[in-house]
């Protein structure tokens, strides 16, 4: 063999050597079917791609890395279509998989997102939250659809169960630049949503400024039901003006989403109190009777009450009744002074709160350098025992107050806690025991709500933040599903039984809503009990147990065909 032959041998082997090692190095190639799904995805057309991805067995799949991807892609789409996700275990596949071949960061940070999301629906949301975190630190710096799509769902979290103060807002508006760069006209439209109706308690300009690109956009792309929303939240901020423009606009706005088929349930008393106060004020009293009348007024918010008491003033000195003018208005001014008070109650307590616990801090520091104190003498001991003794007593009287706060609560809720226990004694199909893990529960959450809800009567998402932490640590018990199941069953025909029994893919979240929307409970108790944090929320969950019911007209029809 000469040189030649052996120099070109070897060339040969190298070369081999090479190429495989960058094979190994690079991205493995994935199902041409698996490429075509992920597309799909982008292009925001999950239902194809959960169609597409159904059709294939990701165990029949050879290659691990074509195993991952589809599990990834199929966790992906089944939560983009809300389908039900009742464990983590698919999505493990694909994040133990990335995780050990990290040099796919794309992928492995969608895997995170995923895990995430899949986490928060099984009801985890701080895990959820270190999960989406990791998808921000392992992101490219340019892949801006997933750290948009990460950032928002924090943002989210912290606007629904964790913080208090405003980093929900600056987390969103960091998605939102992320959304802007790629452009996603979807995700810009829900960020900018978001962000306005947060401020809407905190700067009017600002929250009009974010609203009014909403509208354009949702405009732009034919959301209706964004459309809508935003419009409402719009109309809030300019329902005081007098320019004659202005209300003859919020008018128009108001009648024309009352008469869309988009229109969301939740927001209707709102936009006819709303069509019906504007059109008072142009002096169209009976046009405005005629909307006031649609109003059910069991149901108002204190937020809404005002605005309802306001507007029948209007309609009174439209017809010359200044007395009825000055009783409506007192009674509006009324809520508005209480609702004022209860939030300046609040601020004090968590002023006092602060006080509380540098009081601890400071104590705290005290045991610690016990030791040199006693050093000192006798005189400085006398001093230090002293400041013990007035700290705790300052701690005697707090605790005295808090409990006298703790008294006037129950003597409050009495009355209403009466009333329910009298419904379900009209109930004779329950045992005792079942009525009485309902009245149980209704009494928790009887108590969380009005603690709340009387202080963030206009605020929604300030009420979501303060209901958070007491909500997260009082969860409904097994024992109320199974009893609140049992009366539902029993007052409307073995709805909950039947309905399972013909229709398999209802899950046991969907059970949860139905049996509670039975109940015609207010939508702030059933966000408790569900754990929703805004009216969204329970809104696409009526849609969706209404589409599994296959009940085309609404959730109401159907449960009417029960009674």
């Amino acid at each position: 063999m000469n040189n030649n032959t052996v120099f070109a041998l070897l060339l040969a082997i190298a070369s081999g050597l090479v190429l495989c090692q960058s094979c190994n190095n690079g991205t493995p190639r994935y199902d041409t079917r698996l490429i075509h799904a992920d597309s799909l995805l982008q292009e925001h057309e999950p239902d194809s791609a959960l169609l597409l991805l159904s059709a294939i067995d990701g165990a029949t799949l050879r290659a691990a890395n074509d195993r991952a991807y589809h599990a990834l892609l199929l966790t992906q789409a089944q939560y983009r279509c809300y389908a039900d996700i009742t464990s983590d275990s698919t999505i493990n596949v694909a994040l133990d998989y990335y995780q050990r071949h990290s040099h796919e960061r794309d992928k492995l940070t969608r895997s995170y997102i995923y895990k995430g999301a899949v986490t928060e629906v099984l009801g985890a949301p701080e895990r959820a939250m270190t999960y989406y975190k990791q998808a921000v630190s392992v992101a490219p710096a340019d892949d801006h659809c997933d750290l948009g799509y990460a950032l928002l769902r924090i943002g989210c979290l912290y606007r629904d169960y964790l913080v208090t103060d405003s980093s929900d807002v600056t987390t969103i508006k960091q998605a939102l630049y992320h959304f802007e760069h790629m452009p996603d006209s979807a995700y810009i439209l829900h960020c900018l949503s978001c962000i306005g109706s947060s401020y809407i308690d905190v700067n009017d300009d600002s929250a009009l400024v974010y609203l009014e690109r909403a509208d354009t956009l949702a405009k732009a792309i034919g959301d209706k039901y964004l459309e809508i929303t935003n419009l409402r939240y719009i109309a809030d901020l300019k329902i005081d003006s007098h320019d004659p423009s202005v209300v003859n606009q919020v008018k128009n706005t108001s009648l024309a989403s009352l008469a869309s088929d988009y229109c969301p349930p939740e927001e209707r008393t709102h936009l006819l109190l709303i069509a019906a106060h504007m059109l008072a004020k142009l002096n169209r009293a009976d046009s405005a009777s005629l909307y006031m009348d649609q109003v059910n007024t069991d149901s108002l918010s204190d937020g809404l009450c005002i605005l309802y008491n306001l507007t029948k003033a209007e309609v009174a000195l439209c017809h010359g009744n200044v007395g009825q003018y000055q009783y409506y208005y007192e009674r509006a001014d009324h809520i508005s002074d209480s609702l004022e008070r209860n939030d300046t109650q609040r601020q004090l307590r968590e002023v006092e709160a602060k006080y509380d616990n540098e009081v601890l801090r400071n104590k705290s520091q005290t045991y610690k350098s016990n030791w040199i104190v006693s050093l000192l003498g006798t005189a400085l001991f006398a001093v230090a025992l002293l400041a013990v003794i007035m700290a705790m007593r300052r701690r005697l009287k707090q605790h005295q107050r808090q409990v006298e706060e703790s008294m006037m609560t129950i003597e409050r809720l009495r009355a209403d806690a009466a009333t329910l226990t009298s419904q379900l004694g009209e109930h004779q199909a329950m045992s005792d025991e079942l009525k009485q893990a309902i009245q149980d529960q209704i009494g928790l959450f009887t108590q969380l709500v009005e603690k709340h809800v009387t202080q963030y009567a206009n605020s929604p998402n300030r009420f979501s933040k303060a209901f958070a932490q007491a909500y997260l640590s009082k969860q409904p018990d097994s024992r109320f599903w199974k009893a609140l199941r049992t009366y539902v069953n029993a007052r409307y025909n073995d709805i909950i039984d039947t309905s399972l029994a013909t229709y398999p893919s209802l899950n046991e979240t969907d059970v949860r809503y139905l049996a509670l929307y039975c109940c015609n409970l207010p939508t702030s108790v059933i966000m408790a009990c569900m754990g929703y944090k805004e009216a969204h929320s329970a809104y696409n969950k009526k849609r969706r147990v209404a589409a599994a019911v296959e009940s085309p007209a609404s959730l109401d029809a159907y449960i009417e065909m029960f009674k």
